[in-house]
């Protein structure tokens, strides 16, 4: 990922005002995972899979935390038994940043079934979501989306198109 895009995503979780982050290792964000780890704006915990993230996540916006979930698309279908369960029948927004694995162009055939189904999963779950490609829109999207995610208390997500795309 470009450095460009490691400071448009982390300025725009600090405009959207997010200050608990929970990441799934993933490359697409790597870089932004470290940097947000040497951030004291924000409080980063890492899990061993995406329906914990979510979990924990759930739990710091019931503490008043305004939390973001990052992961891998492949990652929510492993979240889904907290989103249904838990998330949606209690009305507890979580900002997700998910990167796009099996897009047009990514070149690594075994998530092309990952990609088929990514987006029809999120509109299924009825999860509002932007899908962009270069570093401004990704700023722009966060705070649009954390914005969504207070008022509806609902999940919102940004969608990142393949690093190669950036």
């Amino acid at each position: 990922m470009q450095e460009a895009t490691t400071r448009a995503i982390v300025e725009g979780l600090r405009e959207a005002g997010i200050d608990f982050v929970v990441y799934m290792p993933d490359s697409f964000f790597f870089e932004t995972i470290n940097v947000l780890e040497a951030d004291p704006d924000f409080q980063c915990v890492s899990v061993p899979n995406e329906s914990v993230g979510m979990c924990l996540a759930a739990g710091a916006w019931l503490g008043g935390r305004k939390p973001v979930m990052l992961m891998e698309n492949t990652g929510l279908f492993v979240a889904m038994n907290a989103i249904t369960r838990f998330h949606q029948p209690f009305g507890i927004p979580v900002l997700m940043l998910i990167s796009y694995r099996g897009d047009a162009g990514d070149g690594w055939w075994m998530v092309t079934d990952i990609g088929h189904a990514f987006e029809p999963v999120l509109r299924d779950l009825g999860v509002m979501y932007e899908r962009v490609d270069e570093p401004e829109k990704a700023r722009k999207a966060i705070r649009l989306m954390q914005t969504s995610a207070s008022v509806s208390e609902e999940l919102q997500a940004v969608v990142f198109r393949k690093e190669g795309a950036w």
